[in-house]
């Protein structure tokens, strides 16, 4: 096929858009060459740097029709591949690579790496500030996230295989692994859940994520996820198996334990004594966030008898006037909050935080003057969302949870409460994922990993790696006694 029509083909193919750029060059000044290349993800500098340039000014003519000759030119500036198939000049292009097809060898393409991808800086990310510990997250750059991962892990047994997922997006998702001490069969599991994957497109990691978990009706994830490269990285050196999708800064890790959502980056990275007891503050915040309004429910209609008698003159007193029902009352409060939360996370930047304050301040205040809500009520419903936070990850289990278990309460009570929360417990301990019960170390119990449970032992005396899913390496480190 002559040179023009095969240009021709391929811009017939692409539907001619108007960053598919076609630029026709004359390899040493006599041999007719053309470059495509997408110019809104591959640099067009550095296709006339490293490619046009270097085969325009070849001086010795001898040879120059040899393809092996001609990619010698380019050989010191760009990393480059020979391609053979037709269908091979849509993929490459499409990843920001630049195809030369020269005069005479239209069955041959010189596929060369000028990938210019649009995208943010490396940053810490929003989602997982630290007070203490490294600043660095990822971003929507696949190569730019393996990077900070190797740049912690500089071993070659740190495993990498790609997939491209999605019939029209072509998605790379990388799956990453420490050969000799992630398990066999986790891996392959994990690779075929991938393969199996039948989608138009994969947008984000989130897309992953749901084929991965085991359970589609479930409220809890199953899967881990996180936008720091040390956090990742400590995962993989559990034995762990890390995802990462091209186009999203959230990096996934199985297998997961519901224990991942309790720790902190940054607890690694303080005194473990400290630690221990932020725990467990965090863990009595996530019970109290779930608890209180249904606590309060149960009290004021069914238990007030066990309230102090100057703190049921306190509660009875402010109720006395309201208009609706405690339980109501309380339903009412909590789907505000929710409201306001909706409002301003979704408001521009410069207006979120001025309305959240009115509306919390100016309208819950005058709530209450106004006699429509109680106090109390709006009291323990803020005191509930505030506290819904200390676990991000977990929020919107929690503020589902914590409807459930109101409406419970308001219906049957404190005992209804505490067989609400027993079955949650039996609900949670059912499930499992890639062969790791989501309760673990707790249900069942893995004293191993109990040392870096709510309570944090000494990095020196965690020498053994998690036994709640399967691994190849037991040991991690060995104290100074040798053990």
């Amino acid at each position: 096929m002559k040179l023009e029509a095969f240009k021709k083909k391929v811009l017939t193919d692409f539907t001619e858009p108007f960053d598919l750029k076609a630029r026709d060059f004359l390899i040493a000044g006599k041999i007719p060459a053309v470059a495509f290349f997408i110019d809104t993800i591959a640099g067009g500098g550095r296709v006339a740097l490293e490619i046009i340039n270097p085969l325009s000014r070849l001086q010795d003519a001898k040879g120059k029709e040899n393809l092996d000759f001609i990619t010698k030119a380019i050989s010191s500036t760009c990393f480059f591949e020979i391609k053979e198939k037709y269908e091979d000049i849509i993929t490459e292009l499409l990843n920001g690579k630049t195809i030369v097809i020269v005069e005479g060898h239209t069955k041959k393409y010189i596929s060369c790496d000028t990938t210019v991808m649009p995208g943010r800086g490396v940053a810490e990310p929003p989602t997982n500030s630290v007070v203490m510990g490294p600043r660095e997250g990822f971003t929507e750059n696949l190569v730019v996230n393996i990077g900070l991962i190797r740049k912690r892990l500089k071993t070659p047994d740190l495993t990498l295989v790609n997939h491209k997922v999605g019939q029209y997006s072509q998605t790379n998702v990388s799956i990453m692994y420490i050969k000799s001490i992630a398990d066999d069969d986790i891996v392959k599991n994990v690779e075929d859940h991938i393969k199996s994957i039948n989608i138009d497109g994969i947008l984000d990691s989130f897309y992953i994520m749901q084929y991965l978990q085991s359970e589609a009706f479930n409220i809890f994830r199953q899967v881990g996820s996180s936008e720091k490269p040390d956090v990742i990285a400590s995962k993989l050196l559990e034995g762990r198996v890390i995802i990462i999708v091209d186009g999203s800064p959230i990096v996934l890790s199985v297998p997961y334990i519901l224990l991942e959502d309790l720790q902190a980056a940054d607890d690694y990275y303080n005194n473990n004594t400290i630690v221990s007891v932020r725990r467990f503050i965090r863990l009595l915040g996530a019970v109290f966030a779930i608890t209180i309004p249904g606590l309060y429910i149960s009290l004021q209609l069914y238990h007030y008898n066990i309230l102090p008698l100057n703190t049921l003159f306190l509660v009875t007193n402010s109720i006395e006037n309201t208009p609706f029902s405690p339980l109501l009352e309380v339903l009412i409060v909590l789907i505000l909050f929710e409201i306001m939360y909706e409002a301003s996370l979704r408001m521009p930047r410069h207006l979120g935080a001025a309305t959240s304050l009115v509306a919390a301040l100016v309208l819950g205040g005058a709530a209450v003057e106004a006699g429509l809500l109680s106090s109390p009520a709006v009291l323990v419903s803020a005191l509930s969302m505030i506290m819904m936070y200390i676990l991000p990850n977990l929020a919107p289990q929690i503020s589902l949870l914590r409807f459930v278990f109101t409406i419970i309460a308001g219906i049957l009570g404190l005992y209804g409460l505490i067989m609400a929360g027993i079955l949650l417990v039996i609900y949670l301990a059912s499930l499992d994922n890639f062969g790791t019960p989501l309760l673990a170390p707790f249900a069942p119990y893995c004293p191993t990993d109990s040392q870096d449970a709510i309570i944090m032992k000494n990095i020196r005396d965690r020498t053994k790696r998690p036994t709640s899913f399967p691994n190849k390496n037991k040991t991690r480190a060995k104290n100074p006694g040798g053990e």
